[in-house]
């Protein structure tokens, strides 16, 4: 037996210490769970933030709706913009984490949870161009599309958290004829 979406995304929550922070967090970090070999089957498409998949979306609705997931709204102190903070009510499904071992999830939400949002974000979108439109010029189309976010050092940190995943550019570009997880 499979488990169902719902139980993916609050899963994903649980590993993270059972709570985590940002809509984006959340999307990028089942994103690039995905690359990795969760499984999930959810379909992504290149959206203003990066990689982003409305089923992503929708299960931790319905997660929440079955109370398997809590989801609250709380502003940043220095401006007062929004932002979802999600909490598991539900343990870790051992059968949502794909070909991904219980520790490895943890370990790597752990990571996801602590990197600053923008630089998931980049990571997450270095990715998607690398390996679904095959971008060898991703770094540029990344500065085009990111803008001031594509900082320099903010760069350095994704592309550095995409190859401890084992997912780097240069790496990808190897490796573009593999289907996706």
């Amino acid at each position: 037996m499979t488990a169902n979406r719902e139980h993916i995304v609050t899963t994903v929550v649980a590993a993270a210490g059972g709570k985590l922070t940002s809509r984006i967090r959340l999307q990028k970090a089942v994103y690039l769970l995905d690359r990795l070999g969760l499984e999930s089957g959810f379909d992504y498409e290149y959206y203003h933030y990066g990689p982003y998949s409305r089923e992503v979306e929708n299960a931790a609705q319905d997660a929440e709706v079955s109370g398997l997931l809590k989801e609250t709204t709380e502003r940043r102190k220095s401006d007062g913009a929004p932002y979802s903070v999600f909490e598991a009510t539900a343990p870790i499904n051992e059968e949502a984490l794909g070909k991904l071992q219980v520790e490895k999830v943890r370990e790597l939400m752990k990571s996801f949870a602590a990197a600053n949002v923008t630089v998931l974000e980049l990571a997450a979108t270095v990715d998607w161009l690398v390996h679904f439109e095959k971008r060898k010029d991703w770094e540029i189309e990344l500065r085009r599309r990111k803008g001031v976010k594509a900082s320099p050092e903010r760069l350095e940190r994704a592309t550095r958290l995409l190859n401890d995943l084992g997912l780097g550019p240069v790496a990808q570009q190897a490796q573009l004829s593999q289907p996706f997880p």
